[in-house]
């Protein structure tokens, strides 16, 4: 039998949630969801996995005699388990039988372990990259009913809910920090939370992105259409804005027609799709005039010790940069 060119899996970049006091996860809540899924497959082992700078580290272990694998442990990211398969690839795998398929030849976890089947899930972060795994393993080939798969995909949603809890701890709308016009985050409620929500990205080693937006044309709507249509472009421009965020991103009018969202965004690529939903969804809207805004961006890498206010006159040059060039292109009417 031939054998596959081995698989090498790159780096993690995140640090470990067992080396971290992390007190919004309601750890007993996974343990039991852990057991629960244990029990429903009547498998000897079930584990939530995170994907970190060790490899594939078990978070989370099902308590049964026969799971061979305790939290802390780990696997090198040069080994072939199925856990970086799902990783790697963002999706579902199953395996109903690992001695079926000669991909699995050189996995400890069938060759050592005997864990001939693997049923895996991707569990993300709030931005949609992977965090880990919820994994269900037996030491027999199973052939699992689809109502099995489907509730293994509901019960990794509600910890995918659990990460994005991570960062909307604290983030509870209050008068003092909301704008009274847009009903988002007003300057004072968007600074404190940034300082948070950088400590928590600092401490999983987690990218942000801050995005800067500044209406087009929006003095001339005022003097041409009045006040009140200003009002209702600022409104719905914050309701989209919000509607194009996730439940984690903090979104916020920051003065006038200014406006800041901070998201969580591992790849440059995050940026345009944001910036390109946002367009496709403010074009679908019947407004006169159209809204239109021009944007400006800075990265905010884990390390990245920088002021909040540098980063954030990092984002507003460039913000104003692009809105020189359409000028420049496209004279004001």
């Amino acid at each position: 039998m031939k054998r596959q060119q081995p698989t090498h899996f790159g780096p993690y970049p995140y640090n470990s949630l067992l080396d971290m006091e992390i007190e919004q996860i309601d750890w007993l809540r996974w343990q039991r969801l852990v057991n629960t899924v244990a029990a429903m497959f009547d498998a000897p082992a079930t584990f939530i996995n995170q994907a970190n700078r060790k490899g594939i580290e078990v978070i989370v272990a099902s308590e049964l005699p026969d799971t061979r694998y305790s939290p802390g442990g780990h696997s090198d990211v040069d080994t072939n388990i199925y856990c970086h398969h799902v990783v790697k690839d963002s999706k579902e795998l199953y395996v109903r039988d690992a001695g079926a398929d000669e991909q699995w030849l050189d996995n400890p976890e069938y060759t050592e372990d005997n864990y001939a089947s693997y049923l895996g899930m991707p569990i993300c972060w709030p931005d949609g990259s992977v965090f880990g795994t919820l994994c269900v393993l037996d030491t027999h080939p199973t052939n699992y009913p689809d109502s099995y798969v489907k509730a293994l995909a509901v019960i990794k949603e509600v910890i995918d809910s659990d990460l994005k809890h991570l960062y909307r701890e604290n983030q509870l709308l209050t008068l003092s920090y909301t704008d009274p016009l847009t009903l988002i985050y007003n300057r004072r409620g968007f600074s404190d939370l940034m300082n948070s929500t950088r400590e928590l990205a600092r401490r999983l080693n987690r990218q942000l992105v801050l995005l800067y937006f500044d209406l087009d044309h929006f003095k001339m709507i005022n003097d041409r259409y009045g006040h009140q249509v200003g009002d209702e472009h600022l409104k719905t421009f914050a309701k989209t804005l919000k509607s194009n965020s996730r439940t984690c991103d903090l979104v916020a009018r920051w003065g006038g027609d200014e406006f800041v969202v901070l998201i969580h965004a591992e790849t440059p690529a995050s940026i345009s799709l944001y910036d390109k939903r946002l367009q496709r969804a403010l074009a679908q809207l019947d407004i006169t005039p159209a809204i239109e805004y021009s944007m400006g961006h800075a990265v905010i890498k884990p390390d990245d010790i920088g002021a909040n206010q540098t980063l954030l006159d990092i984002a507003d040059q460039q913000m104003y940069s692009q809105k020189q060039a359409k000028h420049a292109t496209k004279p004001q009417s």
